[in-house]
């Protein structure tokens, strides 16, 4: 599994990797792999993705719904709960708000995770190239999902290096790959840490985070919590 992971781990950075930064992405896949090695597994920060820090609030945020113990089932008390939450934290505060859930589209996620998903970026106005990569690197996320933490670190830091060389792809771009590819790395953490073992089955913050980060990072949170809580509690 280990040495599959690693060979498509090659396949994706060269996807979204150009010919003028690939040198460049290699150079830093080494420095990055051999720096963060000490830390992988301690935690989930990756202090290299500007956009980090939506990955700590979903985490911070999911942590407090938890704890809370909540029996609420439908997506409205639910997306209540979150808002709730959310007013409590300032660094989701200091992001641009976040906008209204559109809750049928929610619940089309939770019902259907991977067609969703496929929609979702097909349909955005990001160019050919960056659908592609943002799209190789969720469908990878379900393997990591069953392989260590460790692993799944190394390769995603590894991939948010290639996107941030990337000289193809527009600011806008890098910070919607970017925010999903944190909120990712930090769920996987949490399924890790085994705080929610039904969290580990769930794909809907996945695609949530996604689809909210094409309107902003807040909104990729607040839509990645509702989908994943919601998509948690149908296997329960």
């Amino acid at each position: 599994m280990k040495n599959f992971l690693i060979s498509m781990l090659a396949v994706l950075a060269l996807s979204c990797t150009n010919d003028y930064a690939r040198e460049d992405s290699e150079s830093n896949f080494k420095k990055k792999d051999a720096n963060s090695k000490k830390n992988a597994g301690l935690n989930p920060e990756n202090t290299a993705n500007a956009y980090d820090i939506a990955g700590k609030i979903h985490n911070d945020l999911l942590d407090a719904y938890l704890s809370g113990n909540f029996s609420d089932q439908t997506i409205s008390a639910i997306s209540s709960k979150i808002d709730s939450i959310s007013l409590l934290n300032s660094d989701l505060q200091n992001l641009p708000s976040y906008y209204p859930i559109n809750f049928q589209e929610i619940q089309g996620i939770v019902d259907s995770p991977e067609m969703q998903l496929e929609q979702i970026i097909a349909n955005s106005w990001m160019s050919t190239g960056s659908k592609n990569c943002l799209s190789e690197f969720m469908s990878l996320a379900a393997l990591w999902q069953n392989s260590g933490y460790d692993a799944a670190y190394q390769s995603i830091i590894s991939f948010e290096a290639a996107v941030a060389n990337n000289q193809q792809f527009s600011a806008e771009e890098k910070r919607i790959i970017l925010t999903s590819s944190a909120i990712t790395r930090y769920s996987l953490y949490y399924a890790s840490e085994r705080k929610d073992k039904d969290w580990e089955t769930s794909v809907g913050n996945r695609v949530g985070a996604v689809q909210g980060a094409l309107s902003n990072s807040a909104t990729a949170v607040t839509r990645s919590l509702l989908a994943g809580i919601l998509s948690s509690n149908t296997t329960e």
